[in-house]
């Protein structure tokens, strides 16, 4: 058994070296440098930060029957030792254009592909914490109001083993845009028992304001409390973060991880990390943040401990840096 398991969307993220902001017209010609090839997504992303951090982690995802889908394979056995890829036959590998020209914010071209066809029939492979990510590019997930989501997560704490949901961008062209979000979030986020969403994502599905003040971002994290979850991390990118905790019986759910429910309970904490040099890159950085505090709580770390390596971890990211220095 692994200490982790992470579930759920995964694609091959390309991404080329741009090398300026300008982007070609049409009709132009505009030179480039190589391309990048990793495993992105929810399952890409921390799967590799917690390999690069020594922990043991399971991976559980849909690939198609595709040559994409053959690098999938090599790209995480290299890596992992417990990777569960079931195959959609006639669904293609889901892959991301990564669009990120020097100075600017990263875009997305996301393909869904077989990440349709996961519905969370995986076998539970951890012994403390199952995180599943992304609903809305998984998007068979968000049926019957997430139903799905809840049934995963019932799976595993049936079996002693804490959750935690992540959440992507709901682009307006995104098959699950017309979801009621505000249901189906309230359904799954009392059934996990770590929530941990960007602003950004929130502001896709549930309409928030992008530019919302401190106490406003607060506010929702204790409105996630009261729906039932009992860890709220909020990712604003360079703004930091934003950890609020429940009551300590809410937090009991952590027992195979060794947390201590009282020193977690009622924690309310701001954080913003330094970056430790230029910037190489932000794909994936949110991803890397949230691995890096998850592999912290399932050793039973506190929660200045968890946010101070994810800190760490998330600058020597963005900086291009080794993870584990």
């Amino acid at each position: 058994m692994s200490r982790i398991q992470v579930v759920g969307q995964l694609c091959v993220d390309l991404r080329p070296v741009l090398g300026s902001a300008g982007i070609a017209a049409p009709g132009e010609l505009a030179v480039v440098g190589p391309m990048s090839i990793t495993m992105g997504g929810a399952v890409g992303n921390c799967g590799r930060v917690l390999a690069d951090l020594g922990v043991d982690a399971s991976l559980s995802a849909c690939i198609g029957d595709d040559e994409l889908g053959e690098m999938a394979r090599r790209l995480l056995g290299a890596h992992h030792h417990d990777v569960d890829l079931d195959v959609a036959p006639g669904l293609a590998t889901s892959y991301t254009l990564v669009v990120e020209p020097a100075g600017v914010d990263r875009s997305f071209w996301n393909h869904t592909g077989a990440n349709a066809a996961f519905v969370g029939d995986c076998a539970v492979t951890a012994d403390r914490l199952l995180h599943f990510g992304y609903p809305s590019l998984a998007p068979s997930m968000c049926a019957d109001a997430g139903a799905p989501i809840v049934r995963l997560f019932d799976r595993a704490h049936t079996e002693g083993v804490a959750t935690s949901l992540d959440l992507a961008f709901v682009a307006d062209n995104s098959p699950v845009r017309d979801v009621d979000w505000a249901t189906l979030l309230s359904t799954a986020v009392a059934a996990a028992d770590v929530f941990c969403p960007s602003w950004d994502d929130l502001v896709s599905c549930l309409g928030l304001p992008v530019n919302a003040d401190d106490a406003y971002v607060s506010e929702w994290a204790d409105r996630f409390l009261a729906w039932g979850t009992g860890i709220v991390l909020i990712t604003r990118g360079t703004r930091g973060s934003y950890l609020a905790t429940a009551a300590p019986d809410r937090l009991r759910a952590f027992a195979a991880c060794g947390l201590d429910p009282d020193e977690w309970a009622g924690t309310r904490r701001w954080q913003v990390p330094e970056v430790q040099g230029a910037v190489t890159t932000t794909n994936g950085a949110g991803d890397a943040y949230k691995a890096a505090f998850l592999s912290r709580l399932v050793a039973g770390d506190g929660p200045d401990g968890c946010l101070d390596l994810a800190g760490r971890v998330v600058a020597r990211y963005l900086a291009g840096l080794p993870l584990a220095g």
